[in-house]
């Protein structure tokens, strides 16, 4: 539990790091605890999402199927640092073939997409940053 604690900590700094340098705010693309699912208690995305809120930066979500509809939005107006929580073909990959997770709303050009997973490709006029990867490309 700690050190899911710590790394929850690390990534929402990371996330304000990424705002503070660009301008921009913090969308957490996923509330519940994973995809497909209403459930947000226990969920890793409020876990990040309350790290945010102590170091006094903003957060909000989007997810169409949270229980907790506090703080989620339907869209984004600018480009935003969006951290890709959800990830259907992680999350569900044992049950065979899974469809990509689509995003929740359009993605504004510009924006930054922090992939924990690491299994988005480059999308073009966003970038896409890949969390955890220490190894070269």
């Amino acid at each position: 539990m700690h050190a899911r604690e710590i790394q929850a900590k690390n990534l929402a700094h990371f996330l304000i790091d990424h705002a503070k340098q660009h301008g921009m705010s913090i969308v957490i693309h996923g509330k519940a605890y994973k995809p497909d699912v209403p459930y947000c208690i226990g969920s890793y995305s409020t876990l990040v999402g309350h790290y945010i809120k102590e170091a006094g930066f903003g957060v909000r979500y989007l997810d169409p199927l949270a229980d907790d509809q506090n703080e989620v939005i339907t869209e984004l107006a600018g480009p935003t640092v969006i951290l890709w929580a959800h990830n259907r073909k992680i999350t569900y990959e044992y049950t065979g073939d899974q469809p990509e997770t689509l995003p929740y709303c359009p993605i504004p050009r510009g924006s930054i997409i922090v992939d924990p997973w690491r299994k988005l490709p480059d999308i073009e006029g966003l970038t896409v940053v890949h969390y955890g990867n220490t190894r070269s490309k």
